[in-house]
Order: C-alpha cells, then structure tokens, then sequence
C-alpha cells in the first residue's frame, strides 16, 4: 500500500509521492518492476531557467533598442551634413549671385556714363554748330547795323538761339477731354495708368473705382473690367496701378496694394494672378509690381519697384499662364515703363529718395543696354522732380508726365536735348499713351479725366 502526502496547491513545484522503501520486507515483490522512477527538477532550477529566458529577452529587447537608436542617430547625422551641405551651397550661389548683381551694375553703371558722355558730346556739338550760325549772322547784322550807324550791343542783345524758337513753336494744343468725378458708368475718379491699342481703343485705370474702363477716344465705354476680390481688401483700397494689353487681347493690371499683377482675358475674366500679398512670395515671383507695358516680342514687362528688376513675361494666349520669364536687374526703384513697338526701344523711370538717388529716366536698347539717362542733367533738357507717366513715339522721343513746380509733359528728343511741350491745365498727370492717329491721351488725375492733345508722334 502507497501512502502519498497532499499537494499545496498554491506550489509551483509538484511534489513526488512517496514509495515503499526498498528496504522494507514489504517492498519485496515476486516479480520484476514494471516501470522505474522518474524525478522531476527541484523548483529553484525551473525559477532559474525562466529567469534566464526573461534575461534573454530583456538582453534582445536592448540590443534592438540599441539598434534603433544608433539607425536615429545615424539618420540625424546624415541629415544634419545633407543640411549644411545645402545651406554651404546656398550660400555659394548667393555669393555668386551677388558677385554677378554687382558685376551687372558696374557694367549698367560704365553703359550709363559712355550714353551720358556721348550724349554730351553730341549737345556740345550742335551747340557750337549753332554758335558758330549765330556768329556769323551775328557779324552780318554788325556790319549791316555799324553801316546803318546802329551800335551793335542791341543786336547782340536781341539775337535768339535757332534751338530756342524751335522749342518755343513746338508746342501742342489740347484737342478735348472726357470724364468727370464719379462713380457712374462714365465717371473717373483718381484715373492712373493709360494704354492705346492699335485699333485705337483707350483702357483706363479708374482706380477711385476700382475697375478698368475701355473706350474710344471720345470717352465712350465700350468695357468694363474688374477683379474678384483676392485677399480680403475692400474694392476701393485696391489701388489699382497701370495696365497694358497684348496682340492677343490678354490684359495685364498691376494692384499696389495686393502686390499683385492680375491677368484677364480679353472678355474681362480672371485668368492669372502673379505675385500677391498673402501668398508665399516665391524667389521668382513679383514682389511689388508698378508699370506694365507690352513688349514688340508680345510680352508683358513689369517694373518691380521692391526688387528693383524689370521682368517679361511671355503668357499663353488662352489661359495666361507663364510661358517663358526674362528678368533684367540693376535698376534702383523702377516704377513706370514704356516700350516702342517699332525700334525695341524701352524706358524706364526710377524713384528718387534720401539717400542721394535722384528721378530719372533710363533708355534702354532692345539688348536691354542703357544708352541714355535722362532729367538728371539740365544742360539735356528738364530735371525732373516726380516722374509718373511714359511713353515713346515712332521716332524714339521719350514723353514724360512730371510732377514739379509745374505739373507738365515734357518731350525729350531722341537726338538732341529736351523741353516742356505741355505747361499748364494739367493737375498729377500719372498716365501717358499714343493713340494710332499720333495724338497723345493723358490721364489727368486730380481733375479727373482724360485729355487728348495734338501731338503727332
């Protein structure tokens, strides 16, 4: 008879139960056994194996933590060196950027010296021509007035300069005007920027109200065109700038306060919008656009008075979107713009400020070379104060509306020097346009309209 003690059953470890003992008489059995004894671990080795596998795993938990953070840190070394190698890259091309900017403004600055040194040569010139005319006549009248018994300190006193009656007799005679203060169909209040198609259709920036007026050259309104609101801004605080429109009919509008140039089909409807203030402005985007104009090539040049670069643009007709982009630099403020579709030519007037820069005017040559500047210099015809409008005839004579002591048009000749061919009834003339017959529209800004004068271009 087997005897076997109870098994706790809290014990993770079972225990044997007890046999007879071998050497009891009991324990004598006839026969052979029929099984032998099997014994299992004692509890503390089966403890130590299962601690030995959690160490294991513990121990390959690590190592992969391990792994991991060395595969991170590894990563974050790599991305840290790929990081400066960009930025030492960036800065290079900045480097170099700034070594060709600087470069093309010493060259733009010897082309400006060489155009103005030519320039004055070329005055020098005519002016001894016509001092060497007005001597000889001069001696004429002498001998014909000594002869007469007429001293000749009178005649001397009353000899007039060839150059001076040309420029007295040149002026021009306003033909008529259109527009009045207001916000009706017709009406113009603050009227800008100007632009003349071929088939002599006016485009009109009524900024006051913020829309583009289309007409002929009584003032009958043919269009009306304006934008959707793009940033939040109320219509009026638009401050629409200038305007210029293509061969295609596409038609460019820059706005001054959305930073923006917008683009419109020929019917009036938004079709792309460049630049603008609440977008991220893109290293290649328009920062502050001011005057448009229309290059003979058909694209938009855009002077970017924060960026201090005229930009082309070469939109597809149908969607205007951008095609081909050309940017010219080493301009300091540009603001207005004109081009001759006849010669290539363009000119470009730049803002004075405190530091000394002064307003001028920059002729520019179809290769974008300055060859000439222009109102910096009084021996060359006016100095000009505030230049707005521009825009240049078929036989390249540069037309400025200008902001001094007189609000004026002044005309400066593609050859010699220049002069005011418009003197007074003009109140902030901002923009300048000629219309196909030779006759040149201005918009006068504080009266409010456009007037139309004699001048055959």
């Amino acid at each position: 008879m087997f005897v076997g003690t109870p098994l706790d059953s809290s014990s993770t470890c079972p225990v044997q139960a007890n046999g007879p003992d071998p050497k009891s008489p009991d324990s004598q059995s006839d026969g052979p056994s029929s099984s032998s004894p099997h014994h299992s671990p004692p509890c503390w080795a089966t403890q130590a194996q299962s601690d030995l596998a959690q160490a294991r795993e513990e121990l390959r938990q690590i190592q992969l933590r391990r792994a991991t953070e060395i595969e991170t840190v590894k990563r974050g070394v790599e991305r840290a060196i790929l990081g400066a190698r960009r930025e030492e890259k960036r800065l290079l091309e900045r480097v170099e950027q700034d070594h060709r900017d600087t470069q093309q403004r010493l060259e733009q600055v010897e082309r400006e010296n060489m155009a103005a040194a030519r320039v004055s040569q070329s005055l020098l010139e005519q002016r001894s021509v016509s001092m060497s005319v007005i001597d000889g006549s001069s001696q004429e009248h002498k001998r014909g007035r000594e002869e007469r018994g007429e001293t000749a300190l009178v005649e001397l006193e009353e000899e007039v300069d060839p150059l001076l009656m040309e420029i007295t007799a040149s002026g021009v005679q306003l033909m008529g005007q259109f527009g009045r203060q207001g916000s009706g169909r017709a009406d113009l209040t603050l009227p800008s920027g100007i632009h003349a198609t071929s088939q002599g259709q006016l485009f009109i920036v009524d900024c006051g109200n913020a829309r583009v007026q289309v007409t002929d050259p009584q003032g009958n309104v043919l269009q009306q065109v304006s934008s959707p609101n793009i940033s939040g801004s109320s219509r009026r605080c638009r401050n629409y700038f200038d305007i210029a429109v293509n061969a295609k009919g596409l038609i460019a509008l820059s706005c001054a306060a959305e930073r923006a140039l917008l683009v419109f089909s020929r019917h009036g409807r938004l079709l792309q919008t460049f630049g603008g203030s609440t977008l991220g402005t893109a290293k290649d985007e328009l920062e502050a656009p001011r005057g448009v104009a229309v290059t003979r090539l058909d694209e938009f040049l855009v002077a970017d008075i924060r960026k201090g670069t005229l930009i082309a643009l070469k939109l597809d007709p149908k969607t205007g979107s951008r095609l081909e982009r050309t940017v010219v630099t080493g301009f300091h403020r540009p603001y207005l713009v004109a081009t001759c579709l006849s010669s290539g030519m363009v000119a470009v007037s730049e803002r004075g400020n405190e530091t000394g820069r002064v307003p001028c005017i920059k002729v520019l040559e179809p290769s974008w070379n300055t060859v000439r500047v222009l109102g910096v210099c009084a021996g060359m015809g006016p100095v000009l104060t505030s230049p707005w409008g521009i825009c240049i005839d078929k036989d390249s004579n540069i037309l400025v509306a200008d902001w001094g002591e007189q609000h004026r048009i002044v005309l400066y000749s593609a050859q010699g020097v220049g002069w005011p061919i418009v003197r007074q009834g003009l109140s902030s003339p901002r923009g300048l346009t000629l219309l196909p017959d030779g006759q040149l529209a201005v918009s006068d800004s504080m009266h409010h309209c456009i007037k139309i004068y004699n001048y055959k271009g």
